[in-house]
């Protein structure tokens, strides 16, 4: 898998206030059943949203754009 740096990261998403909503998020619709968007064997919601992430499988849905 093609890691990325926290920089990055943060850059990606628009900010490190903007990488905590998206990981949270996530990691509570995992912990509610939701299915993985990658082939795991990760058990932790928070790790299985990081690697979504690193593979661009999600990001935030920005309310403001139109």
């Amino acid at each position: 898998m093609n890691y990325k740096s926290l920089d990055t990261l943060i850059n990606q998403v628009g900010g490190p206030l903007r990488l905590t909503t998206l990981i949270i998020s996530r990691a509570r619709q995992l912990t509610k059943k939701a299915e993985p968007y990658i082939e795991t064997e990760i058990d932790d919601p928070v790790e299985i949203a990081f690697a979504e992430l690193m593979q661009n499988k999600i990001m935030l849905n920005d309310e403001e754009k139109k």
